[in-house]
């Protein structure tokens, strides 16, 4: 057993819970500050009607499906309420509570250099805590961003973010203007068109990549199923023609469905996802399925269609006027409210306004605010693994919590020294070299405007090869082809990532895998369209067309 260490972390949301729990598993001494009176984060706070846009498939960690156990093969989106409870489920399964302080809010945070150890200041108390190691979990959702508008000062109506909206009802005969075309933003058009006399929704420029909630069939059928290895291997290079292919044939599916089924008659549905696919389609030169982020949600499509008659597009908001909204194409609409679904910025308050913390760790955590220019999006070069920043990677397509387990892994190992960071300049030169790599996949604009936006697959990969975890897919091929199988055409669960390597749980993660739901039709398309891409590189080293995640990024 490696020295135990004593390990501060900051938040409790599931990044902070996750990140606990790795740590406890090595052995360390660990204390838990939560400003708030729950567990859970953001979940407990966002607006109640508020449903996931990943199944729990994806959303899971890796040894732990919770209470439903048919949800592997019933898989559905849980509600931010049921998110909540498995949280509080996984606390208690793992016996987390005793190292969690709940309504502790951490104030301040230094290196004390006279015994080389981190202090933790609270909220109206003397008492000073010491550290080893520190793990930032206060997540991406804390401080709210609110573009400037022109003339703003003028507008007599309500500017909101957001994280401001409880309940739907609060758009009960307004007008609405909704900022924004991410995920939120998306449930928020609905709700405005559903209840409000009038909606607008403000795009400046592209949207994110529209996948709806619910594609396979049923309730039990959500779009992240086709979220899978062989998917997500194909080669970003392509991604305008894999993106015509993987749109052609939802159209076909559709237009099929109709003539075979449905006596040639569309549905509503079959109308909204039609144009779900036109509208990707539209934009396909700039924005394609691996160049900007999902917006794995439809409702932004629904409320276009469904609600047409008082709902409407609109571009950048130009100015504002005392009641009214002027768009960049000079029209202008009155409105009561306007909601911002603009994101979030990193804050890191108990160091910005700490009396303690000196100019160079405040400049560090200035630095961290971008996420992206962390190692790995978790080390600060000049901290080391002293300082790690869980939870602050959102992939483009796919789900949040499980980056941060791998995270937490990767963090766990290095407080037992049982890994190690590069050096700083190594560190530094593959910072350099990450960015490069996301500025051309993901475009310069969104990677400098979404700082913590990167690819699910490779980083997934590219953290299980660090800590050791990544399966060896060859020698399962030979050897366990069923399970080969389903870990590249069934969807991507980190349950991949526990078949070996440190704290391996091969016999849960098995039979999670092969329990697990899938769909045949689009990952078999995927699995060939790969055969094809993987055979041009091996056999004439054509560059783009390398399967992605394959080899080390």
């Amino acid at each position: 057993m490696n020295d135990q260490l004593d390990i501060g972390i900051i938040g409790c949301g599931c990044s902070g819970l996750v990140t606990l729990k790795e740590l406890v598993a090595e052995g360390h001494r660990c204390k838990v500050f939560e400003k708030s009176n729950s567990l859970g984060g953001l979940y407990n706070q966002a607006y109640h009607q508020g449903i996931f846009v990943s199944s729990h498939l994806l959303t899971m960690f890796s040894d732990f499906i919770g209470k439903d156990k048919e949800i592997l093969e019933k898989p559905r989106m849980l509600s931010f309420s049921e998110y909540a409870e498995y949280l509080n489920d996984y606390a208690d399964y793992f016996h987390l509570r005793e190292f969690i302080r709940l309504e502790t809010e951490v104030k301040s945070l230094w290196k004390d250099f006279s015994d080389n150890k981190w202090k933790i200041r609270l909220d109206n108390q003397s008492d000073i805590y010491s550290f080893d190691r520190i793990a930032i979990c206060c997540g991406i959702f804390g401080n709210i961003n609110i573009p400037p508008f022109k003339n703003e000062n003028l507008f007599q109506g309500k500017i909101k973010h957001l994280k401001h909206i409880k309940f739907y009802e609060e758009f009960q005969d307004k007008h609405i203007c909704i900022v924004g075309s991410g995920e939120s933003a998306s449930d928020m058009i609905l709700a405005a068109a559903q209840f409000g006399k009038k909606a607008f929704l403000s795009i400046r420029n592209d949207h994110g990549f529209i996948v709806p909630r619910y594609i396979h069939g049923d309730r039990f059928g959500p779009a992240d199923l086709d979220t899978s290895r062989v998917h997500h291997s194909i080669p970003r290079a392509w991604g305008v023609l894999h993106t015509y292919i993987d749109m052609l044939n939802s159209l076909i599916k559709s237009y099929l469905k109709c003539l075979l089924f449905q006596k040639g008659q569309s549905t509503e549905y079959d109308l909204i996802r039609r144009a779900g696919i036109y509208m990707n389609l539209k934009q396909i030169r700039t924005s394609n399925v691996w160049t900007t982020y999902g917006t794995k949600n439809s409702n932004i499509v629904e409320a276009l269609v469904k609600y047409k008659n008082k709902c409407q597009r609109k571009p950048g908001i130009k100015e504002l006027k005392s009641h009214s909204i002027v768009f960049e194409d000079n029209t202008e609409e009155y409105v009561d409210e306007i909601i911002c679904c603009t994101g979030f910025k990193n804050s890191f308050p108990f160091v910005e306004q700490s009396p303690e913390a000196d100019e160079s760790f405040k400049r560090y955590f200035n630095e961290a605010k971008i996420s992206h220019n962390l190692y790995k999006h978790c080390f600060h070069p000049d901290l080391g693994d002293e300082i790690a920043w869980i939870g602050f990677a959102r992939p483009a397509l796919g789900a949040i919590p499980p980056l941060m387990e791998l995270q937490a892994r990767w963090f766990a190992l290095l407080c037992s020294k049982k890994l190690s960071l590069p050096t700083k300049n190594q560190m530094n030169e593959k910072i350099v070299k990450y960015v490069k790599y996301l500025e051309w996949q993901l475009t310069p604009y969104r990677v400098n405007r979404l700082t913590n936006l990167t690819d699910y697959l490779i980083y997934s990969d590219d953290l299980a090869r660090t800590i050791g975890c990544r399966p060896n897919f060859t020698r399962i091929f030979f050897t366990q082809p069923k399970l080969w199988m389903k870990l590249m055409c069934g969807p991507l669960l980190n349950a991949h990532y526990r078949l070996t390597g440190p704290h391996a749980k091969p016999k849960q993660a098995k039979e999670i895998i092969l329990k697990a739901k899938w769909v045949k039709q689009p990952n078999i398309l995927y699995f060939f369209m790969l055969i094809c891409y993987a055979f041009f590189y091996l056999v004439f080293r054509i560059e783009s067309c390398k399967p992605a995640s394959w080899y080390p990024l």
